[in-house]
This record gives C-alpha cells, sequence and structure tokens, in this order.
C-alpha cells in the first residue's frame, strides 16, 4: 500500500510540492514554471500519492519565496539517508536563514572534516532541499557551487537574495 501524500502549490518563482510518508515531510521539490514537469518528477517519486492539503505547509513554503520570516522545525524522513548523510542533514538545518557555510564547514560540524567532496555528493542527493538548506553552502572562495534542481544555480543564487533581502 502507497502511505505517500503530496501537496502542489504555487509560489512567487513558480510550481512547487511537498511530498509526505505517513504525515513526515519526506520530499520537497523547488520551484519551477513549468507545472507539468514537477507533475512528472511527482509521480516518479509515487504514482499513486494521494493528494491533500497542508495549509501550514503549503503557507509556509509559499511565505519564504514572498521574502517572509519561516521557519521549517517540521519533522523529516531521512530513512533512506546513510549516517553520514543524516550527520550532514541535521548540520545544515542549524545553518540560519541568511548565513552561508562552506562545503568543508559542513563536513567538520558534521564529525568528517576533510570530506568536503562527499558533503556535495550528498546535497546533490538532497530530498528536502529549503527544509535541510543546502541552497545556502558556497566554495571556499565564495562563489555559489552547484544547485541540483530544476532550477539550478539561478534558483539558488535567488533564494540566498530572498533570505539577505537582496
Amino acid at each position: 500500500m502507497d502511505n505517500k501524500q503530496v501537496i502542489t502549490l504555487e509560489t512567487s518563482l513558480g510550481f512547487a510540492a511537498v511530498g509526505f510518508i505517513d504525515g513526515v515531510i519526506a520530499r520537497l521539490w523547488l520551484p519551477e514554471y513549468d507545472r507539468q514537469s514537477l507533475e512528472s518528477r511527482v509521480r516518479l517519486w509515487s504514482p499513486r500519492a494521494i493528494r491533500v492539503k497542508n495549509r501550514d505547509v503549503e503557507n509556509r513554503v509559499r511565505d519564504y519565496f514572498n521574502r517572509k520570516q519561516v521557519t521549517f522545525a517540521d519533522r523529516v524522513d531521512l530513512s533512506c539517508a546513510n549516517d553520514f548523510a543524516k550527520r550532514v542533514y541535521t548540520t545544515l538545518r542549524k545553518i540560519k536563514r541568511g548565513q552561508t557555510i562552506t562545503y568543508s564547514a559542513v563536513a567538520a560540524l558534521a564529525g568528517s572534516p576533510g570530506a568536503a567532496r562527499a558533503v556535495g555528493y550528498v546535497m546533490g542527493r538532497n530530498p528536502i532541499p529549503l527544509i535541510i538548506p543546502c541552497h545556502r553552502v558556497v566554495r571556499s572562495d565564495g562563489s555559489l557551487g552547484g544547485f541540483t534542481t530544476a532550477g539550478g544555480v539561478a534558483l539558488k543564487k535567488k533564494m540566498l537574495e530572498l533570505e539577505s533581502g537582496g
């Protein structure tokens, strides 16, 4: 039995979605302008996900993209992540809005100094971007680095600008 649920919402930057397993956030798809493309990504995750309403999560995601201060203290499902990835994701959740951190600093805080490349690999597979704010991680030279979403680095830049008031 498929115990997955999903909400789809429109933000100022396009259409986004949040996936739940047994009511716990397990996926988040950042905004993209093509709703059909987003819907096909959701179907890849679960072709039979039940459409639900969760006004609280919907409003906070929408508010984030409208430059409002929101918090995402929600429980998240990381059952598919290995121990290293869980440590990286836990570390990322401590990075505050408007702050950035380097890949190497994340590795050190996650208990694996010198594992900056591994941090990048884990972040590229982050199932819950925004709530696990991988967009706040930059290269040691201050450049943005990569961002594995439909919006790419341009979306990462926009999210950092939203957070800094730019």
